[in-house]
């Protein structure tokens, strides 16, 4: 424990080196591009901010006085450098806590002294190996998992892509200093590069000056794809190997890549008008011409390292007969080739295989050019044609003893086709379920379609084309947004069916209508609506064919509707009948987990998260989204991505095999019950405030930025669904508003009355306690509170409150009552003095942070208060108070 102990106040320290050096950078920048007189006061600012949170007790209401004061005359012109001063600062900060995160790990993987990493995919088979489940049994599930990543463009990564770059590079100047030994000049060199990447970043322009189109979104999640998704997602197989040999002491054996990777980015047509049938062609092409680029430097690479010769491995008669092929069907390669591969012969099927792909590779292009030239027949038409070929490279390569001389590299493009395909990442198209609706009446001799359902009737021509091309995994599944019955689905299945996007001989569409439950009635109504699907003959028949009913629900909408608590209750509720209902049916289920980044919309820790997840529901493999600024915190530097894949990977192996700790059965419907009183007290009390008070939506608009959030350019699709008011807002900027004034209401509200109504019961308090003790998904919700009542500061949103009309400040009241109660509860609970106490790294985290967020605040505050008095020109500073508090918090929707 000593040495543990020790281990974590060294790597605290490098943690506090990192941050002081950094600062100290940035403190001389500014002095440098803005003069001592501007350093200065941010200084100010900085120290007034220290001294009201740590200051003594009798001095901080005085320091937060001079704080307000000296914000209050601020000239604008001074304003925003001070901004930028913190907000760059939390830039940095972030990059050194997200490096720190990648030393830890480090640092752990090589002390063979130490128990794995808790999370780990080590972790999680020793768990397995301890519960007495066999290496046998183990082996077979891995042979059939299936964990699918789904990449959304949802608007919610205020950093630009281009500072983003900068960041990238000077972590990647701390990972120089911490592994390698430099020299002194080495070491200079290395400091004056940080400068540099310090002084573009204060020179480079926070804002967008547009919004980024859908195409620049697709750019965007595909730099996560090809810098390192890509790679780690190919190495996998060799990671859970490893782990796996660690466990059980022996070899797992080849397994096939478990995780599959799909976007929504330019297939997204849910209230965003931008994404058209033009766009979603565009994206497949840019996929697919993305993706076969990528193949092209793997088979380049392999050609290189496969110098096998004749004369020292003799060549298999199967790669014989294979080259024979290819010579007569791609004579000019043949000849092109010449001698330069005699006797090398699978460099020389690797350069069959190059010409094949740069033959696919043209004909895309040309398609995105405006050229109708057909496709080559003997290019690669399909990831399957060039699987073929790479099994026989590995098998032949097996032949000649050659297992560790090319194998590896042979298995790692092989997995990467596995999981991401010809095209990066496989697309899948959502629309809104009224779209389905009127194109399939329009079908059916109805009125003319509306402009959503003749789009969706364009896409599915789109599709269709698509699939043609490059069969069906090009773009196989139509997500059916606000879906809330039967016809709803089957409205979707005749257009689809009417598209041509049929397959006569199994009787079935050739994609997957998936259902999208995100409000409480259709999560309530979800389990009847697949009794009704499965009853309909035809649909059966396609599912069936299909070999799943895909389900997705969502963890956004239903949130804003009913509160934190009722919304839990009702998805958790809709996981076990919807399970059930197809179990009895005899039809597999597979769902699909619309979680968001904030713990409003799912958020949270993911191994926990599926750890929680009703016995049973994850039959048919993990699906879940990956959205906004979790690309970055999760996958911007490959450590980060495979320890997310790591603890995503572990939590699902452990709940396949039901190896976690769970009450009995018995209990668990005790538990049930009692959390369905706990929501719908919660669901009352929520439902008072937001919906019933005609009040609240004055009070909000006047206490959150929520109508600049509307105009900060950081996503292409528009904060609302429609026109309207609260009930059209997304769930994103409601969450994100809520957030930038730091009460973080959608997190909590409603559960401290919710616990303490419980508690009153006979035996209630006791009850609550074995729940959270032996019940993960309990312990999940409130542990998830915890986090977000730490994040949360009632102070500083009392100080946005002010910004509200004296006939809704009762209503402020009601927060404040409500925030307090369910601190008081939340702690009797978990048994803690202070909130996150079982957490204390992000206990410390939250506490350095907030001293450096505070400022922002205090300056929003008093820019809101400026504009609705009428004053001019404060539109720029407001937004980059914005971003400056959505780095600081480290979330934004």
């Amino acid at each position: 424990m000593q040495c543990v102990m020790a281990r974590t106040r060294s790597a605290d320290r490098a943690l506090r080196r990192d941050v002081r050096v950094l600062g100290r950078l940035l403190g001389e920048v500014i002095i440098e591009q803005e003069g001592q007189e501007l350093f200065e006061l941010e200084e100010q600012v900085r120290n007034l901010s220290i001294r009201r949170r740590r200051g003594p007790k009798e001095g901080r209401q005085s320091a937060a006085s001079e704080l307000t004061a000296l914000l209050k005359k601020l000239p604008l012109e001074q304003a925003e450098p001070v901004l930028r001063a913190f907000s760059v600062y939390f830039q940095l900060v972030n990059l050194a806590e997200q490096h720190h995160r990648i030393r830890r790990f480090r640092a752990h993987a090589s002390d063979t002294q130490a128990l794995p990493q808790r999370g780990s995919l080590e972790a999680a088979f020793l768990t397995l190996r301890d519960a007495g489940i066999s290496k046998e049994r183990v082996r077979q599930t891995l042979l059939s998992l299936q964990f699918t990543l789904t990449l959304t463009a949802h608007p919610t990564q205020a950093a630009r892509r281009t500072l983003l770059e900068k960041l990238y590079r000077i972590q990647r100047a701390l990972e120089e200093r911490d592994r390698c030994s430099l020299t002194p000049q080495e070491f200079a060199d290395n400091v004056e590069s940080v400068r540099e990447e310090v002084t573009a970043l204060w020179q480079s322009d926070e804002l967008r000056r547009m919004r980024p189109t859908v195409g620049d979104e697709v750019k965007n999640v595909l730099w996560y794809v090809e810098e390192v998704l890509a790679d780690q997602l190919a190495r996998l197989p060799e990671i859970i190997s490893w782990a796996f040999e660690r466990a059980y002491g022996e070899p797992l054996g080849p397994i096939p890549t478990p995780v599959r990777l799909h976007s929504w980015v330019g297939g997204d047509m849910d209230g965003n008008p931008l994404v058209t049938p033009e766009v979603l062609e565009d994206t497949l092409r840019a996929h697919r011409a993305r993706g076969l680029r990528m193949l092209l430097r793997d088979v380049e690479a392999l050609g290189v390292s496969l110098s096998q010769s004749d004369l020292h491995a003799p060549t298999p008669e199967e790669l014989r007969l294979s080259l024979e092929r290819d010579g007569a069907e791609l004579p000019e390669v043949a000849r092109r080739q010449g001698p330069r591969t005699a006797g090398e012969p699978w460099r020389r099927k690797l350069r069959f295989m190059e010409a094949r792909l740069q033959l696919a590779l043209r004909y895309v292009e040309g398609q995105r050019a405006g050229r109708t030239e057909p496709m080559s027949p003997v290019a690669y038409r399909s990831p399957a044609a060039f699987l073929k070929d790479l099994e026989l490279i590995e098998r032949t390569l097996d032949e000649v003893k050659a297992q560790r001389a090319g194998v590896r590299q042979v298995r790692r493009v092989m997995d990467r086709v596995h999981s991401m395909g010809f095209h990066l990442a496989e697309l899948e198209f959502r629309v809104p379920a009224e779209d389905a609706i009127s194109a399939n009446a329009s079908l059916s001799g109805g009125p003319a379609p509306s402009e959503g359902g003749a789009r969706l009737l364009g896409v599915l021509d789109r599709v269709r084309e698509a699939q043609a091309e490059s069969g069906e995994v090009a773009c196989r599944t139509f997500i059916l947004s606000m879906a809330s019955t039967a016809e709803d689905v089957l409205a979707a299945f005749r257009c689809a069916r009417h598209a041509g996007l049929w397959d006569a001989e199994r009787g079935c569409a050739t994609v997957d209508i998936v259902p999208l439950f995100e409000q409480l009635g259709a999560l309530n109504d979800g389990p009847k609506v697949l009794k009704t699907l499965f009853a309909d003959p035809t649909y059966r028949r396609h599912v069936q064919a299909r070999g799943v009913q895909e389900v997705m629900v969502g963890y956004s909408d239903s949130g804003k509707e009913v509160g934190l608590l009722a919304a839990a209750a009702a998805l958790h509720r809709a996981q076990v009948a919807l399970t059930q209902v197809a179990k009895e049916e005899g039809i597999p289920l597979r769902l699909f987990h619309g979680r968001g980044e904030s713990v409003a919309r799912g958020g949270g820790p993911a191994q926990q998260a599926i750890l929680a997840l009703p016995r049973g529901s994850l039959a048919g493999g993990y699906k879940a989204t990956e959205q906004g600024e979790a690309l970055d915190h999760k996958y911007a530097r490959p450590e980060l991505a495979r320890r997310t894949l790591e603890l995503a990977l572990g939590g699902v192996l452990l709940h396949v095999m039901d190896a976690q700790p769970r009450p009995a059965p018995e209990d668990e419907a005790v538990f049930r019950e009692a959390f369905d009183t706990l929501a719908e007290t919660g669901r009352r009390e929520y439902r008072s405030l937001v919906w019933e008070d005609s009040r609240f939506v004055e009070f909000f608009t006047a206490v959150t930025p929520v109508e600049e959030i509307s105009a900060l350019p950081i996503g292409s699709r528009p904060s609302k669904r429609k026109a309207g008011g609260l009930e059209s807002l997304r769930a994103i900027p409601w969450v994100f508003a809520w957030t930038q004034n730091r009460a973080i209401l959608p997190g909590w509200y409603g559960v401290g009355s919710a616990l303490e109504a419980f508690a009153a019961q006979p035996d209630g308090l006791v009850l609550l306690k074995r729940m959270y003790l032996q019940w993960p998904f309990f312990r999940m919700v409130i542990d998830n509170v915890t986090m977000v009542l730490a994040k949360s500061d009632i102070t500083i949103a009392s100080r946005y409150a002010t910004l509200a009309p004296e006939s809704t400040r009762e209503l402020w009241q009601r927060i404040r009552a409500e925030h307090a109660r369910t601190r008081r509860w939340v702690k009797r609970l978990t048994g803690e003095k202070r909130l996150l106490d079982h957490n204390p790294q992000l206990q410390r985290s939250i506490s350095l942070r907030n001293p450096y967020v505070d400022p922002m605040s205090f300056l929003q505050v008093e820019l809101l208060r400026r504009k609705r008095e009428g004053h001019q020109d404060v539109d720029r500073p407001l937004l980059l108070t914005l971003n400056g508090i959505a780095a600081g918090m480290r979330n934004t929707g």
